[in-house]
C-alpha cells in the first residue's frame, strides 16, 4: 500500500512522519491482568496462526458482545423486565406490549457474560499477537481504544438490561458513568503521554464486576430481581420532609426547590410587573415560578390500572397503583417510596447506579488529578534542563496565550465539548414534553453514546500525532447546526408565547400534546405545548441518530484508512515476509525444545 493521500479528513499533513515516531507507553498494574489476562494470554498466543492479524482479534471480540448486545436488545427493548410501574396510563395499549412479555431467560445472560469474557480476552490476545509477528502500531491501538470506547455504550446499557433500570434516569446515568470515565482516561493518556492503570480500573476488575452482575442475574432467575428487592430506610435516619406520606413530601420539596430557584433567576434577570420574569428553567420541567402556582402546587393523583385497558395483564398488574406527580419534581420524589407511598425506599438496581457513580466521579477526579501533575512536572523538568524561567517556559506549552501561561486551566477548557455535550443532551432528556426517553431509550442512549465516542477517537489521533487536541472539526459542523436549529426553533415558540399570555393568568387544566397523551398541567405548559410542538421530538431524536451514526461511521472509516495509508501497513492482514519469519522462530523453537529432551 503506498502514501496515496497528499490530504487527509483526519490527520495533519505530515502524519507519516508523526505517526511514525509515536511510542506506545503503557503499564497495568491490576493483579488481575498480571495473573489472569497476561497469563492467560501469553499462553493462548503460541497456538494462533502466524497468518492472523491482531486487529482481526479486536474486532472478533467486538462482534461478540455485539450479537448479545443484540439479543438482549431483542428481549428488553425497554431494559426493564415485567413491571407495572414503567407503564403511563396511556401505555396500556397493544404498542407497549412488548414489556408485558416474560423475563428473557437466564441462558442471555449467561451469553452476555461470556461475550463480554471473550470481548476481554481477546482484546488483550491482540496485542500479544501484534508484539508476535512484529505489527505493532498506532494503527492498532487506534483500532484497540476505538472498539473499547464503542463497548463501553453496549456495556452499559447491557448492565441497564441486566438490573432491570428501565427507561429512566438509571439507564442514562448508567451511561454518562460509562462514556464519560473513558473519555477522562483517554484525556489523561494524552496530557501525560502515557497510560497507567492503576491497581483497580474498569478494564480489568470493572470487566469482572459487569460480568458477575450478568451471572448473578442469570443466577437468580431474571433483572426483575434488582427492581423488586429495596432496602426500608428508618423515619429516625430521614429528614422531617420525608417523614411526610409521598404526596406530601412531593409537595414540600418542589415548593422548596422552586422557591428557590425562582428568586436565583429573578436576582438574575429581574422581575416583570407583579410577577417573576418568564421561567425558563422551572418551566422546562413542566413548572412556573408564578405565585400562585407555588402557593397552590398540583398535589399527586393516585393512578389505579384498569383491566379493560390492560392487554395480557396478570392479577399483580391490575391491582397495582401508584402516585403519579404533577411535575418532574414531583415524579422524582415519589420513585423513591414503595408503591404505597408509605415507606422511603431504596431498590437494590439504584444502589449499584449510585456506586458506579461514585467509582466514576472518583475515576475522573483522579484523572484531573494527574493531568495537573503530569503539567506541573513538564514546567519543572523543562526548567531544569533549559533554566529557562516561567516566562519562556510558557512558550513550550501548547495552545494560544491562554494555552501557554495557564496551561492547566486550558486543559480543563478543552472538556468543554464534553461539558456541552452533556449538558445538551440532559436539556433534552429532562424537558422533553414527550418523555423521549421513556420512548426510545435505547436510541437516545446510542445517539448521545456515539457522539462521546467521536470526541475520544478525536483525542485519540491527537495523541497519536500528538498535536494539540480540536474536537469541532467538519463532521462535528451538521450536528452542532442541527441542534442550533432546534433550539432556536425551541425559543421561537417561547417567544410567540409570551406574548400571548402573561404568566399571572395561569389556570389548571388537561391538554393533549401532538401524539394525543394527557398533560396535566397547567394553563401554560399547555400552551407551551401548543406553541413549541412545531417541533417533533420524535422525528428530531432519529435525525440526531442518523447524524451520529453517520459521522462516527465516517470517522472510523476514514482514521482507520488514512493511518493504514500513512504507515504503509495493511489494516486486516499480517505481511508474508513477517509470517515467514515468525514460522522460522517458531520452527526453530520446536527444534531447541526436541534438542534439550534429547540432551536430557
Amino acid at each position: 500500500m503506498t502514501e496515496s493521500h497528499s490530504f487527509y479528513t483526519y490527520l495533519p499533513h505530515d502524519a507519516p512522519k508523526r505517526l511514525r515516531g509515536y511510542k506506545y507507553r503503557g503499564e497495568d498494574r491490576s493483579y488481575i491482568y498480571k495473573y489472569l489476562w497476561s497469563a492467560l494470554c501469553r499462553y493462548a498466543v503460541k497456538f494462533l496462526p502466524p497468518w492472523l492479524a491482531p486487529n482481526v482479534i479486536t474486532i472478533t471480540g467486538l462482534a461478540f458482545v455485539c450479537i448479545s448486545h443484540a439479543i438482549l436488545a431483542y428481549y428488553m427493548p425497554k431494559l426493564t423486565a415485567k413491571d407495572p410501574n414503567y407503564l403511563f396510563e396511556n401505555e396500556m395499549n397493544m404498542s407497549y406490549r412488548k414489556e408485558f412479555i416474560p423475563q428473557p431467560p437466564s441462558l442471555v445472560f449467561v451469553l452476555v457474560a461470556a461475550s463480554m469474557f471473550l470481548y476481554q480476552f481477546l482484546d488483550n490476545l491482540d496485542g500479544h499477537q501484534a508484539r508476535r509477528t512484529g505489527t505493532s502500531s498506532p494503527l492498532g491501538l487506534l483500532v484497540d481504544h476505538g472498539c473499547d470506547a464503542f463497548n463501553c455504550i453496549i456495556s452499559s446499557l447491557s448492565i441497564a438490561a441486566s438490573v432491570s433500570a428501565g427507561p429512566c434516569w438509571k439507564t442514562w446515568v448508567i451511561l454518562l458513568n460509562t462514556v464519560t470515565t473513558f473519555f477522562m482516561n483517554t484525556w489523561e493518556e494524552y496530557y501525560r503521554g502515557i497510560l497507567i492503570l492503576p491497581i483497580i480500573n474498569g478494564p480489568n476488575e470493572g470487566i469482572l464486576v459487569a460480568i458477575s452482575i450478568y451471572l448473578w442475574t442469570a443466577w437468580i432467575g431474571g433483572p426483575q430481581w434488582w427492581y423488586d428487592n429495596t432496602i426500608k430506610i428508618s423515619e429516625t435516619w430521614l429528614p422531617e420532609v420525608f417523614r411526610q406520606p409521598a404526596p406530601d413530601a412531593a409537595v414540600a420539596i418542589e415548593r422548596t426547590i422552586i422557591r428557590f430557584v425562582c428568586t436565583f433567576q429573578s436576582y438574575l434577570f429581574g422581575s416583570h410587573e407583579n410577577s417573576t420574569y418568564f421561567p425558563y428553567l422551572p418551566f422546562i420541567f413542566h413548572s412556573n415560578c408564578s405565585a400562585s402556582y407555588v402557593e397552590n402546587l398540583p398535589k399527586p393523583v393516585l393512578v389505579v390500572f384498569n383491566k379493560d385497558l390492560c392487554i395480557s395483564c396478570d392479577e399483580q398488574i391490575v391491582t397495582s397503583k401508584y402516585w403519579k406527580g404533577h411535575s418532574m419534581l414531583q415524579r422524582m420524589v415519589l420513585r423513591l417510596y414503595d408503591i404505597g407511598g408509605h415507606k422511603l425506599k431504596i431498590r437494590y438496581n439504584t444502589l449499584m447506579v449510585w456506586f458506579m457513580t461514585l467509582a466514576a466521579i472518583w475515576t475522573c477526579a483522579g484523572n484531573i488529578y494527574q493531568v495537573f501533575k503530569a503539567i506541573r512536572r513538564r514546567i519543572y523538568l523543562n526548567q531544569q534542563c533549559s533554566g529557562k524561567d516561567s516566562g519562556s517556559i510558557a512558550q513550550l506549552m501548547p495552545g494560544f496565550w491562554f494555552g501557554r501561561h495557564f496551561p492547566f486551566l486550558y486543559s480543563l477548557v478543552e472538556l468543554s465539548p464534553l461539558v456541552v455535550l452533556v449538558f445538551m443532551a440532559n436539556v433534552f432528556f429532562f424537558a422533553s414534553q414527550e418523555n423521549i426517553f421513556r420512548q426510545h431509550p435505547r436510541i437516545f442512549c446510542w445517539t448521545v453514546g456515539l457522539l462521546f465516542t467521536k470526541l475520544t477517537v478525536h483525542l485519540m489521533l491527537a495523541h497519536l500525532c500528538g498535536i494539540e487536541f480540536q474536537p469541532f472539526r467538519r463532521t462535528f459542523l451538521p450536528v452542532f447546526l442541527f441542534g442550533l436549529h432546534t433550539t432556536l426553533t425551541f425559543l421561537h415558540g417561547e417567544a410567540k408565547l409570551m406574548q400571548k399570555q402573561s404568566v399571572s393568568t395561569l389556570t389548571e387544566t388537561f391538554l393533549n400534546n401532538k401524539n394525543n397523551q394527557i398533560i396535566p398541567s397547567c394553563q401554560m405548559v399547555g400552551e407551551h405545548s401548543r406553541f413549541t410542538y412545531i417541533l417533533d421530538e420524535n422525528l428530531i431524536l432519529y435525525e440526531f441518530f442518523a447524524l451520529s451514526v453517520v459521522t462516527f461511521a465516517h470517522l472510523a472509516w476514514n482514521a482507520v484508512r488514512e493511518i493504514a495509508s500513512a504507515l504503509n501497513v495493511q489494516i486486516f492482514r499480517v505481511p508474508l515476509d513477517k509470517q515467514m519469519m515468525l514460522c522460522r522462530q517458531i520452527a526453530d523453537g520446536k527444534a531447541r525444545s526436541i534438542s534439550s529432551k534429547k540432551n536430557v
